[in-house]
């Protein structure tokens, strides 16, 4: 399994207007082949501040859905909304659950 994590800093005042268009497209996204789960974080000190996490099956599930017409037809509303964005992919090694419910 693989995490892609994109650190995303949108343009100012336009937190908001990200949060609802990256829920819009990760119910969408949920549908892809691969794709376990994601989450939006934001920074509490900064609303204009977000970190996007994506679990996929493989490093393959994920590439092929980077790369597709539908992931850039479908993020682009993302895209429009930021001024900045960084990615990184990592491979799950270890994953432990916690205590509480």
């Amino acid at each position: 399994m693989v995490r892609a994590t994109l650190q995303m800093k949108v343009k100012d005042g336009r937190g908001p207007d990200f949060e609802r268009a990256w829920r819009a497209i990760a119910e969408e996204v949920r549908s892809a082949p691969g794709n376990v789960r994601q989450t939006l974080s934001r920074d509490p000190q900064d609303p204009d501040s977000f970190v996007v996490t994506s679990d996929w099956s493989s490093r393959e599930a994920f590439s092929e859905f980077e790369r597709s017409p539908e992931q850039d037809e479908l993020t682009a509303p993302l895209r429009e909304l930021r001024s900045s964005a960084r990615m990184t992919v990592h491979d799950l090694l270890i994953d432990i659950d916690g205590g509480a419910s």
